[in-house]
């Protein structure tokens, strides 16, 4: 099994992750532990069947590991009741999906607001106008949603999350539906910004390149940890760069 690292403020932990399912307990993952820092980027990368869906589900708390520990921002995740850990899960974690989950019936402004609204809310003025300009989104407040382009729609879905003031952003397939040039740009915004705004981002990704824009690497296969790599603290590299990655 792993050791377990001191908790740091703000961090996420995932230590000595287990998920089996069904009565024939089929093993979906196997001891995976993930650190992710506040402001840093960590990318998992593997086929499809690796396991990162389901990792994804356990960092998000939609699904409790067989055995093994969540800890985000100080809270151990995993030792809350289903309740609780739904309140965790819609106040203080954001997952953007391929879809990025916004109403369509909604404006781009009501979407923003939208967790907020409904968890009755307000948005702070500064984090705001902050998290508008920083992502590019002010110029699409008024923008009908089915109208966004799959990069507009992601760079809502974050500043969203963002303004929620959450304590971990997961994305899924960061650049599906995106060509190479949009993709990589993308990921550099993300990157960027969730190191600006303290928030720890982990990447979940078929494609290798994702790892290009990461501050850590964790290679899955067949629910396994088989690689995992850091980025040269002194590479030189601008985020997003694929200079000295391998």
């Amino acid at each position: 099994m792993s050791a377990t690292c001191p908790m740091t403020g703000g961090a996420v932990i995932a230590d000595g992750i287990s998920k089996e399912f069904g009565t024939a307990r089929r093993p979906a993952l196997h001891d995976v532990t993930l650190r992710a820092a506040p402001g840093r980027c960590t990318a998992v990368v593997g086929p499809a069947g690796s396991g990162k869906s389901v990792l994804l589900r356990c960092l998000a708390g939609l699904e409790r590991p067989t055995r093994g520990t969540v800890r985000i921002a100080g809270t151990e995740l995993t030792a809350l009741d289903e309740a609780a850990r739904t309140e965790f899960r819609r106040t203080r974690i954001g997952v953007v999906y391929r879809q990025a989950n916004l109403l369509p019936q909604l404006d781009v402004a009501d979407n923003l607001l939208l967790p907020l609204d409904t968890a009755g809310r307000r948005a702070d003025p500064d984090l705001l106008q902050r998290a508008l300009d920083l992502l590019d989104v002010r110029e699409l407040l008024d923008r009908a949603t089915p109208a966004l382009t799959r990069a507009e729609e992601l760079r809502v879905a974050v500043a969203r999350t963002v303004l929620q003031r959450a304590d971990l952003l997961l994305v899924d397939d960061p650049t599906a539906g995106l060509d190479a040039i949009t993709g990589r740009h993308h990921l550099r915004l993300l990157r960027r910004r969730c190191a600006e705004f303290g928030l720890p981002l982990v990447l979940f990704s078929a494609d290798p390149a994702t790892a290009a824009h990461a501050d850590r690497v964790i290679a899955l296969q067949d629910g396994r940890v088989v690689q995992e790599r850091d980025r040269p603290a002194d590479c030189g590299c601008e985020p997003g760069s694929t200079e000295h990655i391998a």
